[in-house]
């Protein structure tokens, strides 16, 4: 008997129609999936460095000392490329200030990624907005601003001053005893302005400084009635952002 031939291996016609149709199916519903998942991705990771990015303008709440750019300049940055490059003209890091409180910039404020430019935009490859407010802006995945799914940090415009309230109690030389907020001094306050130190002063109880901007300063006491004011007590403190009150206390003998 002679076998009946096996039929030549492959697909039909019709089992390749039916597999790309079904290929199709597949795809079509696969395809949104992946998509969304590719978004939210991206939304994640301009999130998170937007984040970084406020923190390196204003620092970090949980890590003692940390002020960022801010602290620094007294400042908020004109664009986000002051976080890793001064501009022109900029005062730089030094410590010719009053109890050497160190002012001017000291960056860069945060890694500036792999390529040129990367801390510029965000995951969608838009650039961020926002440096001069306090906040980072991105368009989000539609890429256009003021949008429902724009991605900002922090939700609220940031206050990075505070409000500092300094106490003078000139003690007796013969007990204990004191005078509060003794008439003839004053208090002054060293800040920095643009990286540069400035003072204010403040002649009239209570001593109380606003919008005082977060990082660390300097303080004194002075005695007004000496050519020039002699200093009777010094401080240096810190002033938190978000309109906080600092108390402070300065206690000096005659």
């Amino acid at each position: 008997m002679i076998p009946k031939r096996a039929r030549d291996c492959g697909f039909t016609l019709i089992e390749a129609a039916v597999i790309l149709a079904v290929l199709a199916v597949l795809a079509a519903a696969i395809t949104p999936m992946i998509l969304q998942q590719i978004v939210e991705a991206k939304t994640e990771a301009t999130r998170r460095e937007a984040r970084l990015l406020h923190e390196a303008m204003l620092g970090r709440p949980d890590v003692p000392d940390s002020f960022g750019f801010f602290g620094d300049m007294g400042r908020l940055p004109a664009s986000f490329e002051e976080l890793v490059r001064p501009g022109p003209g900029t005062a730089l890091f030094g410590t010719a200030t009053f109890r050497n409180v160190g002012m001017g910039w000291k960056g860069p404020y945060i890694n500036a990624g792999d390529a040129a430019g990367d801390y510029l935009t965000d995951a969608f490859g838009r650039p961020y907005r926002g440096a001069s407010a306090g906040q980072v802006r991105s368009a989000g995945p539609d890429g256009v601003f003021d949008t429902a799914d724009d991605i900002v940090y922090p939700p609220a415009r940031p206050n990075p001053t505070g409000r500092l309230m300094v106490t003078v109690k000139r003690m007796s030389s013969e007990d204990a005893s004191y005078t509060l907020d003794p008439a003839g001094y004053a208090v002054r306050l060293y800040y920095s302005n643009g990286g540069v130190q400035a003072s204010l002063d403040d002649a009239v109880p209570p001593f109380v400084f606003e919008n005082v901007p977060q990082g660390v300063h300097a303080i004194a006491v002075l005695r007004m009635k000496s050519d020039p004011p002699q200093i009777v007590a010094q401080d240096t403190i810190l002033v938190f952002g978000g309109g906080s009150t600092r108390l402070v206390e300065l206690i000096f003998r005659p």
